[in-house]
């Protein structure tokens, strides 16, 4: 296991929502770099900590190795970067506190490579993509920030079934217009992940049964399921309900649903016992859905819903 430095002033919030780091495979005058050439280093299980903004936000672990893959569209950002590059595969988990590098650099110049570093000795940031670190650099960044190793790799791992679900997913998308970055983020709106969870809290900030607004611990939620709808229903923002993980479990198997109102609804196969021992209040008003909201509603209760 090995630890990295990303810089992503410009794509951050692409690279992290998407769970994904992104390089061209070479510089503006078609030569291969060391800091670009670092993508096919990467191995899963490797840590790579985050800086944007001044400072060390976010560390991710690799999910899988490098494969090439088309520039995504990062709007204003990356004009300039050939079309082909490096994708790699991620997860990441926030920072108890950012952590800015500048603070301690005793440690970081007693052990900070010769060459490639990510800083100088008097602390600035060297503004390339990818560096290698020492492992007792990264370790203590991780603690600066709140973090260790296991409890990085802790909150991003997967359950082996959402593996599968990832795995189904991808065959699905069998689209060969499609890049390896495109399909990885629709993967992941499969299971709650990514991108689409970002879209879905445009409209939807927390649980509507728990009131649990964290993010980390919610699941996006398709109304209308993923087996469903096609590529653009399963990426819209207004396809979706953060729920808690219990509140999930009812709401995919059609044990609960909602009225336009946001009223909830109970099927009469739900165990009378379920809404006591799980401390949920089903008899709450709740909020109005919005209109593009309401289709895939009624597409859950029509279709997914039990009600008999």
């Amino acid at each position: 296991m090995a630890f990295w430095w990303v810089n992503q002033n410009q794509t951050w919030r692409h690279e992290i929502y998407g769970e994904y780091l992104w390089a061209p495979k070479l510089d503006a005058n078609g030569r291969h770099t060391h800091f670009y050439d670092n993508m096919t280093r990467l191995l899963p299980g490797d840590i790579v900590l985050s800086h944007f903004n001044g400072a060390l936000r976010y560390a991710g672990v690799v999910d899988e190795s490098a494969t090439t893959s088309r520039k995504p569209d990062f709007g204003f950002s990356g004009g300039y970067w050939s079309d082909e590059g490096w994708s790699v595969a991620m997860r990441f988990v926030e920072f108890a506190e950012p952590v800015k590098p500048q603070d301690h650099l005793g440690l970081y110049n007693q052990v900070a490579p010769e060459r490639y570093g990510p800083m100088n000795s008097q602390g600035r940031v060297n503004q390339q993509y990818l560096f290698e670190l020492p492992a007792v650099l990264g370790a203590q960044y991780l603690s600066r920030g709140g973090l260790t190793e296991e409890s990085v790799k802790a909150a991003v791992r997967y359950d082996p079934s959402i593996e599968r679900l990832i795995l189904e997913a991808e065959v699905i998308l069998n689209d060969p217009e499609l890049t390896v970055t495109e399909k990885h983020v629709l993967a992941r709106a499969r299971v709650g992940q990514g991108i689409y969870k970002e879209q879905v809290r445009h409209y939807e900030p927390g649980c509507r049964l728990t009131g649990l607004s964290e993010s980390k611990y919610l699941i996006a939620s398709h109304m209308k399921p993923w087996r469903d709808s096609n590529n653009t229903e399963r990426l819209d923002g207004h396809n979706g309900l953060l729920l808690s993980p219990h509140v999930d479990y009812l709401f995919d198997r059609g044990l609960i649903t909602f009225e336009n109102s946001g009223r909830v609804v109970a099927s009469v196969q739900l165990h009378t016992a379920v809404p006591q021992l799980w401390k949920l209040n089903l008899t709450q008003e709740g909020k109005y859905f919005t209109k593009k909201q309401i289709p895939y509603l009624e597409y859950h209760r029509d279709v997914v819903f039990q009600n008999g």
